[in-house]
C-alpha cells in the first residue's frame, strides 16, 4: 500500500492511526487547514464490521489520501480503495449518511498542531 501512495502522488496522505478513520481524517484535514466530509456508505469495510466499530478502530494498516476530484483511483493492489468524501472549508469532520443527513463527529481540531 505504501508504494501505491507513492505512485499515485496524492495531494495529502495520512496513515490511519489509533484515532481510527474519523480521527485520522480529522488530523489530515487539520494539517491541510480545512474540514472534511466523509460519505459513510462509500467507506469500504469488512463484512460483519459495524460502521461505528470500523470508523473508530485501528485497522492494522490503512491510508487516507486526498486527491483532486476525478483523479485515477489509488492502485491499492489487494487492498480496497474508494472515493469517500471531500475536504471542505472550516474545521472538523462531518459524516454524511446515505439519506443526506450530516452528523458532526469532530467539531474543531484534533491535535492542535495546526497546518503543515
Amino acid at each position: 500500500m505504501l508504494s501505491a501512495v507513492a505512485l499515485a502522488r496524492p495531494a495529502a496522505a495520512k496513515d490511519v492511526s489509533m484515532a481510527g478513520i474519523a480521527g485520522t481524517l480529522g488530523m489530515l484535514a487539520e494539517a491541510s487547514g480545512c474540514g472534511a466530509l466523509l460519505d459513510v456508505a462509500s467507506v469500504p469495510r469488512p463484512a460483519g464490521a459495524t460502521v461505528g466499530d470500523w470508523f473508530t478502530c485501528f485497522p492494522g494498516f490503512a491510508m487516507i489520501t486526498a486527491a483532486e476530484p476525478g483523479a485515477p483511483p489509488l492502485p491499492a493492489g489487494p487492498a480496497a480503495g474508494a472515493e469517500c468524501g471531500e475536504l471542505v472549508s472550516g474545521r472538523g469532520v462531518r459524516l454524511r449518511w446515505p439519506d443526506g443527513e450530516q452528523t458532526p463527529v469532530i467539531d474543531g481540531v484534533v491535535t492542535g498542531l495546526g497546518t503543515s
